[in-house]
């Protein structure tokens, strides 16, 4: 099971230079320490949140790098044309030596983008799916001909061209549609923090029943919180939590009723690899057995950038070792 960190760029202080510069330094850091990925948002119009230009962070990560994989979690394709994300990936992907991951959704059922980008959220799939067709085709052919709904190529042979061939790619969703596209392709799956559990187990027996022995390469986001006890680490989460929580009910829930109790401070909290380092490790270990994911990926969820390197460091060092021991 790999370890990886997920980087949305969280700007607390409302200093936009400093939270660049702080979870870049974090990336660093966990390279430093042996992690194996780093995945960095797409968020659009969210001040807590600052990196609507994913690909163009994971270039400038790619630079002060050299060994640590650098993903997309996710590239919202409905938002973009789809020349111009291919000739962005392929260019990624030179420039960090083949170390890109290639992430894409939807977007989800935020207002926001939709009503600025101007998609239809009825439409979203479908320009996804359209989208992710025509760059991969971009990716690997030359004159590639594409006459889609909402898409379409005349000729168009893509210069540069990705080292990759292919460039690993995983669809991030919770949904069966979805899913069973990403196995019909190959393509991954990736599950982002909220994402229950019982969810999650869903996408995977439904890849499994399609795909046979084929793995579905699940990237599985999980918060993180660590403390010296139980009961510290829970009050703490709660706290963190509650914010996000409540915001994600008045805008996600409430256009998507099912998801509800997605949102439910406990049950994010029960889901996710909150506790001390011993708890922690029990409930990866059994994250592994249950869901044997590709990548176990860490959202931490504390403001303070020192500890958060402090509890990267207490993953390497306390809890990684008895995960690759069992």
């Amino acid at each position: 099971m790999r370890l990886g960190l997920f980087c949305t760029y969280e700007n607390p202080s409302r200093d936009q230079r400093t939270a660049f510069a702080d979870q870049t330094r974090l990336v660093e850091h966990s390279e430093a320490l042996g992690f194996d990925e780093a995945w960095i948002a797409e968020h659009h119009f969210n001040p807590d949140a600052i990196s609507p230009a994913c690909l163009n962070i994971i270039a400038f990560l790619a630079a002060k790098t050299r060994h640590i994989r650098l993903g997309s979690a996710a590239v919202l394709l409905p938002y973009h044309l789809p020349l111009k994300i291919a000739e962005e990936v392929a260019t990624i992907d030179i420039l960090s030596d083949g170390r890109f991951d290639f992430g894409v959704g939807k977007g989800g059922p935020f207002p926001l983008q939709n009503k600025h980008f101007g998609v239809d959220p009825e439409a979203a799939r479908g320009k996804l799916v359209e989208a992710l067709n025509l760059v991969t085709r971009l990716l690997y052919e030359n004159d590639v001909h594409f006459e889609g709904q909402f898409y379409r190529a005349e000729g168009v042979s893509l210069t540069p061209k990705p080292l990759q061939q292919p460039i690993p790619t995983y669809m991030a969703t919770s949904t069966r549609e979805t899913v069973l596209l990403a196995a019909h392709h190959g393509y991954g799956i990736m599950a982002g923090p909220p994402f229950p559990l019982a969810q999650v187990r869903e996408s995977v027996k439904i890849y499994r029943d399609l795909a046979g022995a084929r793995d579905p390469n699940l990237v599985l986001i999980r918060f993180y919180h660590v403390a010296p006890t139980e009961a510290q680490a829970l009050d703490e989460a709660r706290a963190l939590l509650h914010n996000f929580a409540e915001r994600m009910q008045v805008t996600v829930a409430k256009l998507q009723p099912a998801w509800a109790t997605w949102f439910d401070v406990e049950r994010l909290i029960a889901d996710s690899l909150i506790g001390t380092p011993d708890t922690i490790a029990a409930k990866a270990l059994q994250i592994g057995r249950d869901l044997a994911p590709r990548s176990l990926i860490l959202k931490q969820i504390g403001p303070d950038m020192a500890k958060r390197a402090q509890d990267l460091s207490l993953f390497v060092h306390q809890i990684r070792p008895g995960l690759k021991a069992a």
